[in-house]
């Protein structure tokens, strides 16, 4: 190659300026220079000084690169962020401990686990079978053998739970009335913390003895009744677990706190413990004492007439036996019985008692409701 396409020509000026001329290159054709044409390119080591020897440049390429396109990538194609790696912990920092869920979760997560469908389904259904245990059972007819079912249990037991219930409902709102002054004194000021805590001192104090008569009953030592007991153990627990939410409200901290959350459970526990317990004693001591009114009350059951194919020889006092005239042949029942009451219907049979059941000398007969006898009612 020619080195004239390398060397340019550099004319110096009179006035110290250099005049290049462009070589071949770009733009030109063939070898020749033209002489009105001149590349701009005047570099001064020190413009100040005009004297200064001319500084010879290169002649200036220019170079169009393509610029490559970056092919796009998806967001499958990307590599993974890598995990981000906790700060190292200082020597003398302590590292951040973990929220304290407040007692209003705790709360929330017992309501959640405590729906009509699980705790008070089974209260309902507990209650229900004890308060018709009880009832037939003075009757000398035991509940299995009439059969009810579940949805009979449960109706059965909602006219009898309205007292259990509406007590059990006051206490609730007494103890919401007590938590929401207490948190108003609390945020009143020293005084008011003060005097929270001596209530809640005084509360505890009150727990202890409760609780002992509560045990002492249990052990038949002292007589509370079938629902001393229960109300005794459940009622202390009740208190002590309320005076220390209050207690621990009036600092300022979440209820409960990291240790106490084991001993909460436990209590509540046996305060659900408890109250089935007392529900079950309750539902004895209803069902006794209707059965009891409904002995001495008879008349208001529905009184049956049966008639029979075949003679039954019952003889009770109230119940009387007639022998149906064969007005046809081929009748199908030829005596009848009246004086009785229905009891109970379920699963089929009848349970029916006469009409001056006593205790003492009461007696109780069941038979299928079918085809094989004939049945009217009527009241009085």
């Amino acid at each position: 190659m020619d080195a004239r396409h390398h060397q340019p020509h550099d004319l110096p000026d009179g006035d110290g300026r250099r005049r290049q001329q462009a070589g071949p290159g770009r733009g030109h054709r063939g070898d020749h220079h033209r002489p009105g044409r001149r590349l701009h390119l005047r570099h001064r080591l020190h413009p100040q000084r005009r004297g200064d020897p001319v500084r010879r440049c290169q002649p200036v390429r220019r170079c169009h690169h393509r610029r490559r396109e970056q092919p796009l990538t998806t967001a499958e194609e990307e590599p993974p962020d890598e995990p981000r790696r906790a700060p190292a912990e200082q020597p003398g920092q302590q590292s951040p401990q973990p929220p304290v869920r407040p007692w209003t979760d705790w709360i929330a997560k017992l309501a959640t686990w405590v729906a009509p469908t699980t705790l008070l389904t089974a209260l309902l259904f507990f209650f229900g079978y004890a308060y018709t245990s009880s009832l037939y059972s003075y009757f000398g007819i035991d509940a299995g053998t009439i059969g009810f079912a579940t949805q009979d249990l449960l109706l059965r037991s909602s006219p009898a739970l309205y007292v259990p219930a509406g007590v059990a409902l006051c206490g609730a709102l007494v103890g919401a009335l007590g938590y929401h002054l207490a948190t108003r004194a609390a945020g009143g000021g020293a005084d008011g913390v003060r005097t929270v805590r001596w209530v809640c001192l005084a509360v505890t104090a009150l727990v202890v003895p409760l609780l002992v008569l509560g045990f002492l009953a249990g052990f038949e030592v002292v007589d509370a009744g079938p629902m001393g007991t229960p109300l005794l153990i459940g009622g202390a627990l009740l208190l002590a677990v309320l005076a220390r939410l209050m207690y621990v409200r009036s600092t300022g901290a979440d209820y409960p706190l990291t240790g106490e959350r084991a001993a909460l459970g436990i209590s509540v526990a046996i305060v659900v413990l408890c109250s089935y317990w007392a529900v079950g004693g309750y539902a004895q001591q209803k069902g006794t004492a209707d059965a009891e009114q409904l002995a001495h009350h008879l008349y208001r059951r529905p009184a049956v007439i049966l008639d029979t194919s075949e003679r039954l020889h019952l003889g009770w006092e109230g119940v009387r036996e007639t022998v149906l005239p064969e007005v046809a042949e081929g009748a199908r029942f030829r005596y009848r019985y009246e004086g009785l009451r229905l009891l109970a219907h379920s699963g089929g049979r009848m349970f029916l008692v006469p009409r001056t059941w006593t205790w003492q000398s009461g007696n109780g007969l069941i038979l299928p409701f079918d085809a094989t006898v004939r049945v009217a009612f009527h009241p009085g």
